[in-house]
């Protein structure tokens, strides 16, 4: 499983472009009237260039293959089948290896002032709804909550995102990372085949590894 999309715990066919607002797509339309070009002209200039971004993504989180090291752990060795199908993917980062887990989930009858004192404490930006079979329902983000107020006693279920962009544990991370340069999103949760939620992976987590790297060869 690539990057899907999940509404409520369940996986929808739906388009991530029709669900997700695409970075920039407001300024990009203000910038066309103000310079007098066409929209369409102006939106595929910009377009390019965005894509030209991720592709720059994609290649700073492409590693060498080092064959004979041991997957992460946690994760299973992938059979023959699958290492021949996705041989072209097996030499970058995956999902599995730079995620944070495990997740701090959340309740239906958690409180937004709850909620809120639970991510001042653990100093995290994000947390995943699930239900009684820990399914993941949705995803709870900072601004969420400052919208409504931090010491509001209503319920995380008048809050939270009930649509939100899901990886697999061996998605690329070149894809995650583009998927944080085209759409306005700040984490997306790692999902397994089961419908289980494995870890998150968060912007912050992205730019860390920019930062320190000279280690990033110690995830491959």
């Amino acid at each position: 499983m690539a990057l899907v999309i999940y509404d409520q715990g369940y996986r929808i066919q739906t388009p991530v472009e029709s669900l997700f607002k695409q970075r920039g797509v407001e300024s990009m339309q203000q910038s066309s009237h103000a310079s007098g070009l066409p929209a369409s002209e102006d939106k595929a200039q910009r377009q390019q260039g965005t894509e030209e971004r991720i592709e720059l993504s994609r290649e700073r989180f492409q590693l060498p293959n080092q064959p004979g090291r041991a997957p992460h752990k946690g994760y299973e060795q992938p059979s023959e089948s699958t290492n021949s199908s996705a041989s072209s993917k097996a030499q970058g980062l995956h999902a599995s290896q730079v995620m944070s887990s495990p997740v701090l989930t959340i309740r239906a009858e958690t409180s937004l002032r709850q909620a809120w004192e639970l991510m001042q404490a653990q100093e995290v930006y994000h947390l995943i709804l699930v239900d009684d079979n820990e399914r993941a329902l949705g995803i709870l983000s900072r601004n969420d909550i400052l919208e409504r107020g931090t010491d509001s006693p209503i319920s995380v279920t008048q809050a939270y995102r009930k649509q939100m962009i899901v990886a697999s544990p061996t998605t690329p991370v070149s894809s995650i990372a583009a998927s944080f340069v085209r759409y306005d999103i700040g984490a997306i949760p790692v999902i397994d085949d089961q419908d289980r939620l494995q870890g998150i992976v968060c912007r912050t987590d992205l730019l860390r590894m920019l930062i320190n790297n000279a280690h990033i060869e110690s995830w491959a």
